[in-house]
């Protein structure tokens, strides 16, 4: 049999399958047979989509444009979260100040625990209408919850608009955000996410000083209206920006529910719930803690930029090394020395003097 040019050895054999399956009528009712040509479907369908989009090589140079696209939009959608601590002195010292830090702590929490948890389904949505329509959804709902907070003037306003609200729209950004620099790039994988990821932390740095000098400045309404306006604009261009480098795989279903059956699934889930509780509680309150300890509210700005400065070199580094001695290892050496930094500080504070001259 010749082949027809541009039709795959895999067209041809499902085609067969389906075309012998006429001749035989009685195994058209098996489960097998049924199965069988489910699967050869799905592969003509995705054939027919890599025949009609360009695939381009892996590790090619275009594949920094999207993936410098995801850095700068991470920028926004973690800044906001990385420099919520800004907000919470603000908040706890100036604006409620007869409000426990305990029920400000709802406004940063909701953004980073939507962000992240709502990806379950903005993930699916972005292989569903694709990555750009996704994209821009947040782009819209982040721009609304930033104004709807410049007008709030009680807790539970600003608990919904700059938590829940803000936290539910970075999650359209994320969600596509997080395959594309993986997708592009398999020699070379660790550096580029460690790139993407890295623009969290820059966005924390630069978000943080910006926040500061606006709150100082021109008060908490103009700075979120500010801050809304800044996400719109840059969001949009870079949500242009989003390129896949393969078609979506088609599926069946909205959710893959097989994943819950596996340990492995559930390890990962745990370490994870186990870094982001640790880190996001050091972002939220190293501001605050500047403040008891003696420190300015510049004093807590300031550690929150060298946090996040710290942050986004390691990123990259960890990138690097993951490349070259690999993702777990990498990983394991990272938690070792976070955990025994936390420790040292820890007991410097205990049985040492007073660290407010840290922070200054």
């Amino acid at each position: 049999m010749t082949e027809s040019p541009g039709v795959t050895p895999s067209v041809v054999a499902a085609a067969s399958t389906v075309s012998a399956s006429d001749s035989e009528p009685n195994k058209r009712e098996s489960p097998e047979f049924k199965e069988t040509v489910d699967d050869n479907s799905n592969r003509l369908e995705t054939n027919a989509d890599t025949l009609q989009t360009p695939v381009r090589p892996p590790d090619c140079a275009f594949g920094w444009i999207p993936t410098l696209a995801v850095m700068v939009n991470n920028m926004f959608i973690f800044g906001a979260s990385n420099s919520y601590g800004v907000f919470s002195t603000y908040y706890l010292n100036i604006r409620f100040p007869d409000t426990p830090a305990t029920t400000l702590a709802w406004i940063g929490t909701f953004i980073t625990t939507l962000m992240l948890s709502c990806s379950v389904v903005t993930g699916a949505l972005a292989d569903k209408i694709g990555y750009r329509p996704t994209a821009y959804i947040g782009t819209i709902i982040s721009t609304a919850a930033y104004i709807l907070a410049s007008f709030s003037d009680k807790v539970w306003q600003l608990i919904l608009t700059q938590g829940v609200l803000l936290g539910i729209g970075a999650s359209f950004i994320f969600a596509p955000s997080t395959s594309i620099a993986p997708q592009w790039f398999e020699k070379h994988r660790g550096l580029a996410s460690g790139v993407a990821v890295a623009g969290s932390s820059l966005g924390g740095l630069w978000f943080t000083a910006a926040t500061q000098a606006m709150l100082d400045s021109l008060g908490a309404k103009w700075t979120l209206r500010i801050l809304g306006f800044i996400t719109l604009g840059v969001t949009s261009i870079m949500n242009l920006l989003y390129f896949r480098r393969v078609p979506p795989k088609p599926r069946k279903r909205l959710f893959e529910f097989s994943a819950i059956k596996r340990l492995t699934f559930w390890l990962v889930s745990l370490e994870l719930f186990s870094v982001y509780t640790g880190y996001w509680a050091l972002t939220f309150y190293i501001g605050t803690t500047a403040r008891l300890l003696g420190g300015s509210m510049q004093d807590g700005s300031n550690l929150l930029l060298v946090l996040n400065a710290g942050s986004a070199v390691g990123r990259v580094l960890a990138g690097v090394v993951a490349d070259k001695f690999g993702n777990i290892n990498t990983l394991l050496v990272s938690l070792t020395l976070t955990t025994n930094a936390v420790q040292y500080v820890m007991q410097i504070h205990k049985s040492g003097p007073d660290i407010a001259p840290d922070c200054k």
